[in-house]
């Protein structure tokens, strides 16, 4: 599509949650008297520095030890302020438990996934990116998942579980969230995916389609054609709708009062919870999303705005296989990936 631009600057993995069955292993008297603070999670181990700051024992990756179970958590941070690419987290992973053997942390028991998140940053003009975001608060995520946006204008969508909070993917302006640069002009399209403990073996995510699949699996398909309605356009599109028998005359005026309540960040204030979802339910079966004052009409097809984040995946992952990422693989190897 002509004019709109996406360069993808970044492929990878953000977030590796790492588990550890610690029974038997001689570390474990060290992670009982290792300093920590106490958290929902578990032990979190490091220390307050002398300037007051806490510093975790590995730095940037967090760690929790949960004694009662001897289990040992690693949510690792691969690379500073970047994400890891896909076909290196082979060798992230072993620097990783390096660090972890010189502060006495070892084991020789298989690790597992906890926890993934793989993503994808496109720099872009700041009205594509914006109209990205539009587009995606008004699509239809697969497996029935929710929408919800959260901004005024929405900066960040979820989507989040059909029955529960967890939160399956997220898309968001990188600018924004770090202050840097202009607004809307560098988006990032992350996917998120958690096992239970000992389901998903470490190992497999060493093979570059295993986490490619998990992004697909959020943003592959995704395909609606947005109408983007600036306030002085936005009734007389509404009735001719009407009009023609697409919407009955109640769904025109609830879609309007629900689009300009959006419009000026209301929406959330004047709907409960519960009706304000299925009010955008109903926005999104018809493709309707707010736009700012004084926007120019737009109407948009979300699957060309999504192509270049697809063709960097498929890029990263080499060729494609088919795997159900829904559900979790039943086909893994015993792995044999030890620290």
């Amino acid at each position: 599509m002509s004019g709109h631009r996406f360069e993808i600057v970044a492929c990878g993995v953000d977030d590796l949650t790492i588990g550890l069955d610690m029974t038997g292993s001689r570390s474990i008297a060290r992670l009982n008297e290792m300093e920590g603070l106490s958290s929902r999670r578990g032990k979190m181990l490091g220390s307050y520095s002398s300037w007051g700051k806490f510093a975790h024992v590995l730095g940037r990756s967090v760690c929790f030890w949960r004694r009662e179970t001897h289990r040992l958590y690693v949510q690792a941070k691969l690379r500073d302020d970047a994400l890891a690419p896909l076909d290196s987290l082979r060798d992230a992973v072993a620097a990783l438990f390096e660090r972890m053997a010189l502060v006495g942390i070892e084991s020789y028991e298989p690790a597992w996934i906890t926890r993934i998140d793989v993503a994808a940053d496109g720099r872009c003009l700041p009205e594509d990116g914006k109209l990205l975001l539009d587009a995606l608060e008004a699509c239809r995520p697969p497996n029935g998942w929710r929408v919800r946006s959260v901004g005024v204008p929405r900066s960040t969508v979820y989507f989040s579980a059909r029955a529960t909070e967890h939160v399956k993917a997220r898309s968001y302006c990188r600018n924004l969230k770090l202050k840097v640069g202009e607004p809307f002009g560098l988006i990032r399209l992350e996917a998120e995916q958690r096992y239970d403990p000992g389901v998903a073996p470490l190992e497999s995510a060493f093979d570059p389609t295993f986490p490619a699949d998990v992004w697909r699996s959020r943003f592959d398909g995704l395909s609606a054609t947005i109408s983007r309605l600036p306030r002085e356009v936005q009734t007389i599109e509404l009735a001719r709708r009407v009009i023609a028998g697409e919407l009955r005359y109640s769904q025109g005026e609830r879609l309007s009062m629900l689009v300009d309540l959006e419009r000026i960040g209301l929406d959330t204030a004047y709907y409960p919870k519960s009706v304000l979802s299925s009010r955008r339910a109903e926005a999104r079966t018809f493709g309707l999303v707010a736009s700012e004052i004084d926007c120019r009409p737009l109407e948009v097809d979300l699957s060309e705005l999504l192509a270049p984040y697809q063709a960097a995946v498929d890029s990263a992952a080499g060729p494609r296989q088919q795997v159900e990422q829904t559900a979790e693989p039943a086909s893994w190897e015993q792995p044999e990936f030890r620290f």
